[in-house]
């Protein structure tokens, strides 16, 4: 964490974002997105000739093409049923969804893993509920709603998916990013119009992993501190720094 700190550029800010990326609330949260946007100081250094060092100092890109033929597996596993229930937290009501939408999160493709596969076998016919103990309902329907859309245009095979590819480094708003879908840029943005609907959305998607869609939270989250000046990062993390100044006194 305090890495992260470190490579904020210009150091004015440094005293701002330790405390705010070692607050236990929001570092899963923020950590991710601040190397997103931070990122372009090691590419400055680059430039500027500090070396391989430099370039490598950035997050690894998210392999698409594997997340593709990871979800098509699953999808077409026979180890689990054609619908999987989700529970979420705050609803004793359960969330049913189609394999392949299910199988947008690792948590089920490690399942059908596990379970093994026969590819002339029927699929399963139990009654697979999964409890998510960090994700309320309205976090799981909007990450319902991110793998429909995707389904919507892949084909029955699947083989058309399509995701946005977040650029490292990320250096400018999603909707202006030429490897970001436009679907999916306007998709974040109406999220991020509520930032406590955004922080608990990111939390839920890595809760049940689907780096696909936690690349775009966290690229949406690196979008608000690009450029941002300590008075502005506060404005954006009031209750961060709330609770900071109460730990102090």
């Amino acid at each position: 964490l305090k890495v992260a700190a470190q490579v904020v550029s210009p150091p004015s800010t440094r005293g701002l974002v330790e405390p705010l990326i070692a607050t236990a609330m929001w570092r899963r949260t923020l950590l991710f997105s601040l190397s997103l946007c931070l990122a372009r100081a090691a590419r400055e250094g680059a430039r500027e000739g500090a070396g391989a060092g430099a370039r490598k100092s950035g997050p690894n890109p998210l392999d698409y093409a594997k997340e593709t033929a990871d979800i098509i597996t699953c999808a077409g596993s026979h180890a689990l049923p054609s619908e999987v229930t989700f529970m979420p937290s705050d609803s004793e009501e359960g969330v049913t969804v189609s394999r392949s939408v299910a199988c947008f999160m690792r948590v089920v493709q490690t399942m059908a893993e596990e379970d093994g596969d026969d590819s002339d076998a029927e699929d399963s016919q139990q009654n697979l509920e999964i409890p998510l103990a960090k994700v309320d309902a309205e976090s799981l329907g909007l990450i319902v709603d991110f793998a429909q859309s995707k389904l919507k245009h892949a084909g029955p095979d699947l083989q058309g998916l399509n995701f946005s590819v977040v650029p490292r480094p990320l250096s400018g708003p999603l909707h202006e990013t030429k490897s970001i879908l436009e679907e999916d840029a306007k998709f974040m943005d109406e999220i991020a119009q509520d930032l406590d609907k955004l922080f608990r959305l990111t939390n839920a998607v890595n809760f049940v992993d689907c780096p696909p869609l936690l690349e775009l939270c966290t690229a949406r989250i690196a979008e608000m501190l690009i450029g941002k000046t300590p008075q502005e990062i506060r404005e954006i993390f009031p209750e961060v720094f709330e609770k900071e100044a109460e730990a102090a006194a």
